[in-house]
């Protein structure tokens, strides 16, 4: 059951983070401007790309942590 309900966390997250790698957004954030010297587009892919693993890597040790307390 926990196997299952960690799956559709992933997926959820993989949509959502398709979701903000997408035409309409991206489109939001390309600019001409920059943020300490560095285009906005290339630090927004980058800042949601560096999130989208820190998320799934505390979503994935979480549930590693909750099935070894249950055992």
């Amino acid at each position: 059951m926990k196997e299952k309900l960690k799956n559709q966390k992933l997926l959820v997250l993989g949509i959502v983070f398709m979701i903000l790698f997408n035409f309409p957004i991206l489109s939001i954030v390309n600019h001409d401007t920059k943020i300490k010297g560095i285009p906005t587009l290339y630090f927004y892919v980058f800042v949601i790309w560096i999130l989208f693993i820190g998320i799934i890597y505390w979503s994935v040790r979480n549930e590693e942590q909750e099935i070894n307390k249950d055992e």
